[in-house]
């Protein structure tokens, strides 16, 4: 009876979990975006694949507080199957941040993460490049005022007096 109860219960769960595979095997569109780190003002090239042709994606560049409209691209047929190449500039005045690029149809979305840098006054076609850190010591000045220390002094001293007071009590 155990043997034929585990036996339903993995064919139950076999069931459950073919159907979720085959909806996971399901390929959508997908987009490239080029460099993905670009300062305000500079140029991005959007690839688009694994599109029907004759479909029209509309192309934006989402923060944390608000959409920028960049165009649209129409797919056309690329070697067997769909796709787009488009080239926008990103806004001059694009706060920097984290962003998506998203491509999206009415039913069909496609996202990429950029980040954008604060403008240069050489914004150019060419990738932007991020400054690794040094690893060179930094001096801090971490001296505190007098006062501040004789307060955080007294302050102990009370609290150990106390303490000394209620357990002798």
């Amino acid at each position: 009876m155990k043997k034929q109860l585990l036996s339903i219960l993995i064919l139950f769960i076999a069931l459950v979990l073919l159907p979720a595979g085959l909806v996971l095997a399901h390929g959508g569109p997908k987009i490239i975006v080029e460099p993905t780190i670009v300062p305000a003002g500079g140029e991005i090239t959007i690839s688009g694949s694994e599109m029907e042709e004759g479909e029209l994606f509309v192309i934006t560049l989402e923060g944390m507080t608000d959409s920028i409209l960049l165009g649209e691209a129409d797919v056309i047929e690329e070697g067997g199957e769909g796709g787009f190449t488009v080239t926008f500039i990103v806004p001059s005045d694009t706060p920097p941040g984290a962003y998506t690029v998203r491509a999206a149809t009415d039913e069909e979305t496609a996202l990429v993460e950029i980040t954008i840098t604060p403008p240069t006054s050489e914004a150019s076609d060419k990738p932007a490049t991020l400054r690794e850190p040094s690893g060179e010591l930094h001096d801090l000045d971490r001296s505190k005022p007098t006062i501040q220390v004789i307060g955080v002094v007294i302050t102990v001293l009370v609290s150990l007096g106390l303490g000394f007071w209620l357990v002798c009590r």
